[in-house]
């Protein structure tokens, strides 16, 4: 080999040409004796140790290429006074091969190694684009999604079964697919254990803690394809290239969750989003942590045409962003009224309201009623009390405040009445996330009603616990017939999802508000504790469409009268669908009413109108 001062370009390895690799990486202040360790990425053998002195370096930063070196067959650690550790901008990880693999793992202490991956920016690939109106998410973990869908052994647990499986989340009619870490992080729960020998000799050991980091949140290595996802280190990055390629081919878009640890710096983070894009062309990312730069994610030019999902980005960053709507707000603020409201547990219908409608010229919003860390959809209203036992942590652990019900019996019942009410609670909460103007988000088999038995934090249970598992039913089915039609319903209906904020007045004289709320009487949304019903008129004519829609939410136990709003003449209101009154025949074709001045809206159900000429088709 030969060996010469790298370029320091880009953190991590990077191959140059034909055998020819330079590995960039920084030191830690205190170290004097720095090195480069290569090994046979099959053996394990080391096969050389590269000493590097000052002239490698600038500042703390190190790089050095390595020439005659064949990348495929390397693997790689860096050595600070004798201490190796993994470079934490490694392009593949070699060790975790193949997952929670204790007995393998076990003999060389569960060490694992850098390696090189040919990341080729110019990969063929459909680029895609889709506006944040048009968007419909749908959150999966590989790893779950792909054992909980009944798939072949070889294509359980990994990119293949996600593949298999497009054909079937497109016909949902999803956009964007949201996916759980898929970067290389350490599954096996490992702890420090100190042992003494018989000679009284202590030891200290790395031993399993018994745990699995399902999830994959924590300390990882990020710049990594998870190499048990991806059928090997060798094949992982490959794999991630020709996931992206066969989402994209279907027309949707790929954003990754991203959960870095607090002690990560935001030099890495913005470093790994922009390494996403550039290398493995990735749509956007949903990042978690308390640590996430955004007044760089907002501002980097680089990061522009790519969506980004936060918790909470102050006004004053997000207003100041001139690239168009590319960050969302992304929290469980719609979901905790939402359940509210549908749970009877004194929610506000005004806070419903402006959930409803929140929207931003510059930044928009994610909307769901459940999400991976609580209980799961089916769950919200099967269980009253979190059920965690499973997890070792004596119930402790998950979130308390779930605004839970389980409508007569804690967990599976076989009671029709029961069931009527849980699959009831299901379309309900699936219809306002899709007629709520931001983006919808739902949970993978939430429209077959999965459920997690009860686990509102199955962050550990790799097993059908955790797994999203797709049984079959006629209910179960009824509910996924009607999920399809709601989503056909919201894309077919633009005024429900405009890109800007509603003005709630009718600012281009159309003959009737953008949007508009009501109740027992037309134009008068009654506001109090004990009014838990909202109609709400979305005009047509602000989307140049000739339907206008009308969606009446009655939250009370008993039936509720509620006013329909005056149509243009020649329009007259139909009724598509309700709630409660959904099985195998219905169907959302719009239904002839007799009664143009109100409508009965049974308990705890949501009826949607359109307003059409006669005659009329509703598209």
């Amino acid at each position: 080999m030969t060996v010469t001062k790298g370029d320091f370009k880009e953190f991590g390895p990077r191959i140059k040409g034909e055998n020819d690799v330079v590995f960039t990486f920084t030191a830690s202040p205190s170290a004097k004796n720095i090195s480069l360790l290569l090994f046979d990425n099959k053996s394990k053998e080391q096969l050389s140790e590269i000493q590097l002195s000052k002239e490698f370096s600038i500042g703390l930063v190190y790089s050095v290429r390595v020439l005659d070196l064949n990348p495929n067959d390397i693997c790689y650690l860096i050595c600070q006074d004798g201490k190796t550790s993994l470079d934490p901008y490694a392009s593949l990880v070699y060790g975790r091969d193949d997952y929670n693999d204790c007995k393998n793992r076990a003999s060389s202490g569960f060490l694992c190694y850098g390696g090189i991956a040919d990341l080729d920016p110019d990969f063929e690939d459909n680029s895609v684009k889709i506006q944040p109106r048009d968007m419909i998410m749908y959150k999966l973990h590989m790893r779950g999604f792909t054992f909980g869908s009944g798939l072949s052994d070889k294509k359980a647990g990994n990119y293949t079964g996600i593949i298999s499986k497009l054909p079937y989340i497109k016909s949902l009619g999803i956009t964007s697919i949201e996916i759980m870490p898929i970067y290389d992080f350490e599954e096996i729960g490992l702890e420090n254990k100190m042992t003494i020998g018989s000679k009284g000799h202590r030891k200290n050991s790395v031993v399993p803690s018994g745990k699995v980091n399902y999830w994959g949140y924590g300390i990882a290595n990020y710049f990594a394809p998870k190499a048990s996802y991806f059928l090997g280190a060798g094949n992982a990055a490959n794999g991630l290239r020709e996931l992206v390629s066969a989402i994209h081919d279907k027309g949707m878009e790929l954003i990754m969750e991203m959960s870095f640890a607090k002690d990560v710096s935001a030099d890495l983070i913005m470093d790994c989003l922009k390494y996403y894009v550039r290398y493995y062309h990735i749509d956007g990312f949903h990042i978690l942590g308390p640590n996430g730069p955004v007044n760089r994610l907002v501002l980097d030019p680089i990061l522009s045409d790519t969506k980004i999902f936060y918790e909470f980005i102050p006004e004053e960053t997000l207003i100041t962003q001139e690239y168009g709507k590319h960050i969302f707000i992304y929290n469980d603020s719609f979901m905790e009224v939402g359940r509210q409201l549908e749970n009877h547990m004194n929610g506000s219908m005004v806070q419903f309201a402006n959930h409803m409608r929140r929207q931003n010229g510059k930044y928009g919003f994610v909307n769901y009623m459940d999400n991976v860390n609580g209980f799961c959809l089916w769950d919200s209203y099967s269980y009253g009390e979190k059920h965690n036992l499973a997890n070792g942590e004596e119930n402790r652990d998950g979130n308390n405040n779930n605004y839970s019900f389980n409508y007569g019996c804690e967990g599976k019942s076989g009671k029709k009445s029961v069931n009527i009410n849980r699959f009831r609670e299901m379309r309900n909460a699936f219809a306002i996330i899709m007629l709520s103007q931001a983006i919808p988000l739902f949970v993978a088999a939430d429209e077959c009603a999965a459920s997690h038995m009860g686990n509102n934090n199955p962050y550990c249970q790799d097993n059908p616990i955790g797994y999203t598992c797709f049984s079959k039913s006629k209910n179960k089915n009824i509910l996924t017939k009607f999920v399809k039609e709601l989503i056909n319903f919201r894309k077919e209906h633009g005024c429900l999802r405009p890109e800007q904020p509603f003005t709630m007045n009718d600012s281009k004289h159309l003959g009737l508000p953008d949007m508009s709320f009501h109740g027992s009487e037309p134009w008068m949304m009654t506001i109090g504790e004990e009014q838990k019903a909202l109609g709400v008129l979305y005009s047509g004519a602000y989307a140049k469409e000739n339907t206008d829609v009308y969606v009446c939410y009655n939250f009370h136990y008993n039936e509720v009268n509620m006013a329909l709003p005056l149509l243009s003449p020649g329009k007259r209101w139909r009724l598509c669908f309700n709630t409660a009154n959904y099985d195998e025949n219905s169907d959302f074709e719009p239904k002839a009413i007799d009664n143009q001045q109100s409508i009965n809206v049974p308990g705890s159900s949501i009826s949607v109108l359109i307003g059409m000429k006669v005659g009329q088709d509703r598209k």
